[in-house]
């Protein structure tokens, strides 16, 4: 395989359900390559192709390292250094910092860009998951690239089997700033990371929902949606009816690289806006909202009324990387950044 393609050893998740099953593998790391013989018959795994390691033997002080055991070896280390860097953050959180912080390599790039419907880009992340991570951009935040970090606790139901809190919060992007930046192209990208408490029954594996104990959506407000009408369509207590969803005078926004549909299973997601500047203005409202899993379905309350950690990040990044939109933000809000949470509802 060419350089920043996929490694041979690596194993996907292209041919499980979309809908029921979660996007596998969420990152990739270095795994080695592997060579075919001459008469092009047959694959081989060779030393000069693979990483290296410490041996067990004295004589043998370095020896080859391929496949799932170097990429785990890695991901393992990275998260144990972010742990140690920030103890204060949960597991969640190192789990999104590491997502988060995955770029895809151009051979991604050049297939996600030839592939322009955001169903057909879905076999493609199953393929390589979200990119290839970095501990310096997960530990680090450059002048056009801000991140917003938020640690949240979330009852997502209540007795009587309803929903209850929905989280809001308020991004801090300055209105002027959107408005000199004008046309400039920024990148939006969300990671929401929680973890579930499994039900392995005999439905579980074709009902997600009876699979989770609950699940998590972020959610962004559209392009000319007001703060009432996003609560309204993303929060039935927040309507006069709750059971009726309100008509959808905002389309989805087409700049998601995966869409809402993306999101529908798994405990992890991910997805990237990119657009014109101007395009964010009035729309700094974001909310974390619960969904459907087998801890609404119990009647005891101990159950129905756990609680659930998150872990949510937001990063505004400029494509030019001249602009400067890390100070904007801190002059106007103040150090150390914070993000809002408006809940219970």
């Amino acid at each position: 395989m060419a350089a920043g393609e996929l490694s041979p050893h690596s194993r996907t998740s292209v041919t499980w359900p979309q809908g029921l099953s979660p996007f596998k593998p969420e990152l990739v790391l270095e795994a080695g390559n592997r060579a075919v013989n001459p008469r092009q018959t047959e694959m081989l795994t060779v030393g000069s192709l693979s990483l290296l390691t410490t041996g067990s033997d004295t004589g043998l002080p370095l020896v080859p390292f391929e496949a799932t055991s170097a990429a785990a070896a890695q991901a393992a280390r990275m998260a144990a250094c972010l742990a140690a860097q920030h103890p204060d953050y949960w597991l969640e959180t190192i789990r999104a910092m590491m997502v988060h912080s995955a770029e895809w390599t151009a051979p991604m790039l050049a297939a996600l860009g030839d592939t322009p419907g955001k169903r057909a880009r879905y076999d493609l992340v199953r393929r390589f998951g979200y990119g290839v991570p970095n501990f310096e951009r997960a530990n680090a935040s450059a002048l056009n690239h801000l991140a917003l970090f938020a640690q949240a606790e979330i009852q997502p139901f209540k007795k009587g089997r309803k929903y209850n809190e929905c989280h809001y919060y308020t991004l801090p992007i300055p209105r002027q700033m959107l408005e000199q930046l004008e046309n400039e192209v920024v990148e939006m990208k969300v990671t929401l990371s929680y973890f579930i408490d499994p039900n392995p029954g005999l439905s579980a594996n074709v009902d997600a929902q009876r699979y989770q104990s609950h699940g998590l959506r972020f959610d962004h407000q559209r392009k000319n949606e007001t703060v009432q009408r996003f609560k309204q369509r993303v929060n039935p207590s927040e309507r006069n009816k709750p059971r009726q969803r309100p008509t959808a005078s905002e389309p989805a926004d087409p700049r998601w690289m995966l869409g809402e549909d993306s999101i529908s299973a798994g405990s992890l997601h991910c997805d990237v806006w990119t657009g014109p500047a101007i395009e964010l203005l009035n729309r700094d409202m974001l909310c974390v909202k619960p969904v459907n899993g087998w801890w609404r379905n119990r009647a005891s309350t101990d159950i129905c009324n756990r609680k659930s950690r998150y872990a949510l990040i937001v990063t505004l990044k400029a494509r030019n990387a001249e602009l400067d939109i890390y100070t904007p933000v801190c002059t106007s809000i103040g150090l150390p950044v914070p993000v809002e949470i408006v809940t219970p509802v």
